[in-house]
């Protein structure tokens, strides 16, 4: 299993750390996990505990060990054969193509709140049609250029969520009152109010594995990974927690927006404090985040796809390389042509921006998490069936550690596509979306299956 293609190694551990971050903390699923209230830190704290920590383990194993281009795609083939493979590389990037245009709605949802006021599903449809693609545009050119697209959007992902935990923090000292009064009831989590909600927090901490989808263009991944997670990890757990608290003691749950709540909250903050024009610049930043948020996951997910490709194990045709620039250019493009569709088609069909944002990012969500099914089982059968391969970090504990801690994090993956099926908070017609989110995700699978058919002919 090779892509037959030799890459420039431009990615060192300083480069994964910020491209994790960049990953993994994202602005627009902030505000909806946000919703769940002060009952976000309870269940924050189990999911770190139950989840992140051993999510982070297993991929500190399994990208330091097997390293090659494509991350996931590779771990799932070595350990439970090219069929599942082949599922794990279609869904982890048709993911990525629903995701595009509900991040990218939340740009122009913002823009239009900060600079234009027009409302217009319209305008901001047609400013998320633009950015998708510009982020074609980006992907296709060299990554050491590419690069700095993330590295640059981690540290300004970084000032926002700080500068939110910081005002909110400024303003309460100064006496501003909470906007959502604190008491030690609220901490309990409420099964009907949380539960559109918690599949999102569990979305919101995924993204380890997305630096090694570059494996062959790291300088040392076996050295470099499980540093970058251990590193990164830490500071996405504190920087969550703080963005947190400053939306929480800046606006209100029962006006909280799924789509600008962020921006929401740093100018509400700002306002409080005088500081407008600072906040104005974090708005500004948040906007740039948007848009490295969907660049980052795009330089991973259309390499995860183009080596699956390259292998057969998806339409060879995208697993053509620039001549130029060596990057998966016509899966870009494919990336583009679908992204832009689902865009324009959801916004004819839905009312709102906040419900074409739900109705593309649960979609989204579905098939991110189904995408993870094959992980967490081929790393306890790796385990097996090449024990003696050497493992510059192994996750403690033996066996029974690695069982236990695979069985924990495919159950909470799993969980989490139960519960995207929930109504969501915005639905205009609940039993209208259901069935379109289970038609949508059927004819996924279904495209899928007929796409990875390269897989089971080799089986």
């Amino acid at each position: 299993m090779t892509g037959g293609a030799a890459f420039d190694r431009v990615l060192g551990r300083a480069d994964l750390v910020l491209f994790t971050l960049s990953a993994i903390l994202t602005i627009d699923g902030l505000a909806s996990s946000t919703s769940i209230g002060y009952a976000w830190f309870t269940c924050w704290a189990i999911l770190l505990l139950l989840f992140f920590v051993p999510y982070g383990l297993i991929v500190a194993e399994l990208g330091s060990t097997w390293t090659a281009e494509g991350g996931p795609y590779v771990w799932v083939h070595a350990g439970l054969g090219p069929r599942a493979a082949s599922m794990t590389a279609w869904l982890y990037w048709i993911n990525l193509v629903y995701w595009i245009p509900s991040l990218y709605l939340v740009f122009a949802a913002t823009f239009d709140a900060i600079f234009l006021g027009s409302g217009s599903l319209r305008l901001q449809t047609a400013i998320a049609f633009a950015l998708v693609w510009l982020t074609v545009l980006i992907g296709v050119v060299r990554l050491q250029i590419s690069k700095w697209i993330p590295n640059v959007g981690a540290l300004v992902k970084a000032s926002i969520f700080l500068g939110l935990g910081l005002l909110g923090l400024a303003s309460l000292v100064l006496g501003r009152q909470p906007a959502n009064e604190f008491q030690l009831g609220a901490l309990v989590p409420r099964w009907d109010g949380t539960i559109a909600y918690l599949p999102v927090l569990v979305f919101n901490v995924l993204g380890f594995e997305l630096m090694s989808s570059a494996g062959d263009e790291m300088r040392n991944p076996q050295r470099d990974v499980p540093r970058a997670i251990l590193l990164s990890g830490t500071a996405i757990s504190l920087l969550y927690g703080l963005a947190t608290l400053g939306i929480l003691l800046a606006v209100p749950l029962e006006s909280l927006s799924v789509v600008t709540g962020t921006w929401d909250a740093l100018e509400v903050l700002g306002e409080a404090m005088g500081a407008r024009w600072g906040v104005l610049a974090l708005g500004i930043g948040f906007l740039y985040a948007c848009v490295a948020n969907i660049v980052t996951w795009s330089l991973g997910a259309n390499r995860v796809a183009a080596t699956a490709a390259r292998d057969g194990f998806l339409p060879r045709f995208l697993g053509r390389l620039h001549p130029r620039f060596h990057t998966p250019h016509v899966v870009f493009l494919w990336m583009g042509i679908i992204a832009s569709t689902l865009l324009v088609g959801n916004a004819l069909l839905a009312g709102s921006t906040a419900n074409v944002f739900w109705m593309l990012f649960k979609l989204q969500g579905v098939c991110f998490l189904l995408s993870y099914a094959g992980v967490f089982p081929a790393f306890v059968r790796l385990r097996y069936r090449a024990p003696s391969t050497e493992r510059p970090y192994r996750v403690p504990g033996g066996m029974p550690a690695a069982w236990s801690l695979a069985s924990l994090s495919w159950i909470f993956v799993m969980a989490g596509v139960v519960l995207f099926f929930a109504e969501s908070p915005t639905s205009e017609n609940p039993e209208l979306e259901w069935w379109l989110l289970v038609a949508e995700t059927a004819l996924t699978l279904a495209v899928g299956w007929v796409l990875t058919r390269g897989a089971r002919a080799s089986e």
